[in-house]
Formats: C-alpha cells, sequence, structure tokens
C-alpha cells in the first residue's frame, strides 16, 4: 500500500472512528459518555462528530495532496491534546473534563496523522523530481 493510500485510509478510519464515538456519547453505554470510560459531554460528543466530518472533506477536499490533509488532521488533534491538558474542561465548556484515556487517544491520532501525512508528502516529493 502506497503512503498516500494508507494516509487516506486512516483518515477514513479516524472520521468515521469519532463520528461514531460521538453519536455512542448521546446513547447510555459504558464506553463512552458522562460516566464512560472515555468520559464525555454533549458539547465534548458535537466536537467528535464534527472532527470526523472534518477528517471526510480534508481527505475528500485535498484528494491530490492527502499528505497534507493528514498533516492539518494531526495538527488540529495536537493542538486539543495541548489545550486539553492545559484545561481538562476546556476552559469551562466541558461540563465532564477530558481524562487521560482521551489524552492517550488525542496524542495518539496527533503522532500518527502527522506520522502519515509526512510520509504520504515525502514520498509525493521524491516521485515527483
Amino acid at each position: 500500500m502506497q503512503n498516500a493510500q494508507l494516509a487516506r485510509w486512516w483518515l477514513y478510519l479516524v472520521g468515521t472512528t469519532l463520528v461514531v464515538v460521538g453519536v455512542l456519547g448521546f446513547i447510555s453505554n459504558p464506553l463512552v459518555g458522562p460516566s464512560g470510560l472515555v468520559a464525555t459531554d454533549n458539547l465534548h460528543n458535537v466536537i467528535h462528530i464534527a472532527t470526523g466530518i472534518l477528517a471526510f472533506g480534508l481527505v475528500l477536499g485535498l484528494r491530490d495532496d492527502v499528505g497534507l490533509a493528514a498533516l492539518l488532521f494531526g495538527a488540529l488533534y495536537a493542538i486539543v491534546f495541548v489545550v486539553t491538558i492545559i484545561s481538562p474542561s476546556l476552559f469551562g465548556l466541558f461540563s465532564v473534563p477530558v481524562n487521560a484515556i482521551d489524552h492517550v487517544i488525542h496524542v495518539g491520532v496527533a503522532v500518527v496523522s502527522l506520522a502519515l501525512g509526512w510520509m504520504a508528502r515525502s514520498r509525493t516529493a521524491m516521485a515527483a523530481r
């Protein structure tokens, strides 16, 4: 699998996962929600859905440069990680603060997205030479 295809696959996977997790947050379950393993509130659920849709928009809108799409998405999640480390309640917007599992997920999404984006762009740049 080429690096660009891997980055594209990743963005579709993480986008789908975020939308599903966001929707699950509105349904009583032990995994996602106010008392779930991944603690969320309504705003956090909406943000998961919105960033999942953003992943789809980036991969579709930048289909000729999926590496850039992955880099942008990774940068967004790196910012999310840093901001929620500084303020787990997102400066009072979340009624349920972000927990350690959220932090691991945020940094994981950032690192994988950035790595795949860099790999896809490096391969594209080398092929253009």
